[in-house]
């Protein structure tokens, strides 16, 4: 793949990160903040859903084109985390304050001028991700900044607390099923400034923020509780949203291959203006194909006429060789529209005349035939499309209004992330027609005092702590990096204010113990940052010795609200000093004679496992070995000074 000079190309990138607040109840409701998985549903409802006009009395362009899409909307509900409010029965019975002051900590933390009222707006939906139509959502500040290195800073132009949307949990010919676990979990929106000019800056700028929002301590860390979405030009194009961009090394690629896009679409606008090309040449007649089809070879088609499908055609004038032009790896122009057109009517199987037509099985008669009904000229492009006659006429109209917007470049749209780097077509870009305000919601006043008492609370940025751990405990860089992350670094913090041992023990809990765990399918999420601090407690006492933390933890994990104290008793854990642990060692190792007199030191695993046996949990494993070595050795002398007698 290329290596650009993005300075060169004028790149621009903006970064937009939802991360989900760690609240007790909903934000507009006082429903528990949590998930059900993958849960039976207690309920379902049906709905349908229209366009409504902004505060400027417009349609958002790309509400009407999620209407022209004709789904309708099945939403399942749970008893036990979802009331009328999700269902659009009742307005907002409050708006959750400690949801508030999470994100005016995190405004402090970004820089932001913050906002004396706090006023809740709708933003309109018509994908159905919220029963109600709309999205509500505030401002809490402007304005702000962040160090992404000891270089450069970026703009953070605004910070949003607004609820999540519901999550997909399948999608079918026309209808989409929706979860109501998800919706009106309070989230933050920090919205960058376009200031990123590189694609891996963009990675370190939503890594900065990222742990930032996790170092709060304040924030949801289970899959998919944050989010991150791109926006991206270059001269000469246009502004391209990139949503869903689940991991953080998917953003320069990401970043790069949406660049390949925009100068091979912008090749091609150049390569049609050279040919003559206006948006007036797209307006071509679309021609009913079916008859010349029935006795097709082609095997979708030939099913698809005996099904009652058309094929229709039409002519694309002057653009042979372009619709076939690569405009990221393994992606070419064609799939561009393609993929517009089945994101909107749902119908797949577009085939024009820049592909390899063999693979249809289409016969030489069946292609003269096409070209003559549709007067193509040799430098002339068809696209052939199967569906019900209702589907097609949206479909051309899709393709034609694709084909307009080529000859100017770039258009402006939203695409989601895939995971092999590219991109494909999701809805059009959304605009500010579709913001107006919430007449349920009534103003919340944000005092001095309130900014104020946050303010004094505030934790230290997590690179500052990160430096500091780095230096004093001599703890790996991408150790810490992974602890921030995972939101832990101030739990190292705190549990090595009451720890004076190792500090990688703690690390390596942090890191290693609970992955271990979680992949034995404990439930992790129940254990709390107050569970391992007791945890490091007992073991600073030396009431209980490392090697037992991974079995105290899984109880834990099993019965949370068991005291650690009765957990540590019931699983009959004690510890045992250095004349216990040699008492055991000298009773165990006669058994073992025979061993070392024939494999040496070469029996030291056997006999450390027996020991371990009796010892696990009690004593420092490496105090067990070193007890284990000295006996063996004790015993290989003893028996070679009988061998001598």
């Amino acid at each position: 793949m290329s290596t650009y000079d993005y300075a060169k190309l004028g790149l621009k990138c903006g970064i937009e990160i939802h991360q989900q607040l760690a609240t007790k109840t909903k934000l507009f409701c006082g429903c528990e903040n949590k998930l059900r998985g993958q849960d039976p549903s207690d309920y379902t409802l049906e709905r349908t859903f229209r366009p409504v006009l902004g505060e400027e009395g417009k349609f958002d362009p790309a509400m009407l084109v999620e209407f022209e899409k004709k789904n309708t909307v099945i939403y399942e509900g749970f008893t036990d985390c979802t009331c009328t409010y999700e269902i659009d029965e009742t307005p907002p019975f409050f708006c959750d304050p400690n949801a508030i002051d999470i994100a005016l900590e995190i405004g402090l933390l970004l820089n932001l001028k913050l906002v004396d009222e706090f006023h809740v707006c709708r933003k309109n939906y018509v994908d159905g991700s919220v029963p109600a139509g709309y999205q509500r959502t505030g401002i809490i500040g402007i304005n702000g900044s962040i160090p992404i290195s000891p270089q450069k800073d970026i703009g953070i132009n605004l910070l949003c607390l607004e609820e999540d949307s519901c999550r997909k949990s399948s999608e079918g010919k026309n209808t989409i099923t929706f979860k109501l676990d998800r919706l009106g979990i309070p989230l933050v929106e920090v919205t960058t400034a376009p200031d990123i000019n590189d694609p891996e800056e963009a990675r370190l700028a939503a890594l900065r923020i990222g742990m930032l929002l996790r170092n709060t301590g304040k924030v949801k860390k289970v899959l998919g509780a944050i989010r991150q979405d791109l926006n991206v030009s270059i001269q000469g194009g246009e502004r391209i949203e990139i949503k869903g961009v689940q991991k953080l090394d998917w953003i320069p690629i990401l970043l790069k291959n949406e660049v390949t896009r925009q100068l091979s679409l912008l090749k091609i606008r150049d390569n049609m203006v050279e040919r003559g090309l206006k948006s007036k040449d797209f307006q071509e007649k679309v021609f009913d194909l079916s008859e010349i089809f029935q006795k097709t070879q082609c095997k979708f088609i030939q099913k698809g006429i005996k099904n009652g499908l058309l094929v229709w055609g039409m002519r694309v004038p002057y653009m042979q060789g372009l619709w076939g032009r690569e405009i990221q790896e393994g992606r070419r122009f064609g799939t561009e529209v393609a993929n517009k057109m089945g994101a909107i009517t749902g119908l797949k199987g577009l085939i024009h005349s820049d592909e390899k037509l063999e693979k249809y099985q289409f016969s030489e008669v069946e292609i003269s035939k096409i070209r003559k009904q549709l007067k193509c000229g040799e430098e002339d492009l068809f696209v052939l499309v199967l569906g019900k006659k209702s589907r097609l006429e949206q479909a051309f109209e899709i393709i034609k209004d694709r084909l307009v917007k080529a000859s100017v470049g770039v258009p402006e749209e939203t695409r989601k992330a895939l995971e092999d780097g590219n991109t494909e077509f999701l809805r059009e870009l959304h605009g500010a027609k579709r913001l107006y305000p919430d007449t349920d919601s009534r103003e919340i006043p944000i005092s001095r005092e309130r900014i104020e008492t946050i303010r004094a609370k505030l934790p230290r940025y997590p690179w500052e702590a990160m430096e500091e751990f780095a230096s004093k405990y001599k703890i790996p860089k991408e150790s810490l990096n992974q602890l921030t992350l995972d939101g832990n670094l101030k739990l190292l913090e705190d549990i090595l204010n009451v720890y004076s041992g190792k500090p990688t023990v703690v690390v390596s809990t942090l890191l290693e113990t609970i992955k271990t765990l979680r992949r034995d399918d404990k439930p992790v999420e129940n254990l709390t940052d107050s569970h391992f601090i007791q945890v490091f407690t007992l073991l600073e006492k030396k009431k209980i010795a490392k090697e037992a933390i991974e079995d105290i933890l899984s109880n834990i994990s099993e019965n949370p609200s068991v005291k650690i104290e009765d957990i540590v008793e019931n699983m009959n854990i004690t510890t045992m000093d250095t004349n216990e642990l040699q008492n055991i060692v000298q009773r165990i190792i006669p058994q073992f004679s025979s061993m070392i007199k024939e494999r040496q030191m070469g029996a030291m695993g056997p006999i450390m496992g027996a020991v371990m046996t009796e010892v696990r949990g009690m004593i420092d494993g490496k105090l067990v070995s070193q007890t284990v070595k000295s006996e063996i050795m004790k015993e290989i002398k003893k028996g070679g000074k009988q061998d001598g007698i």
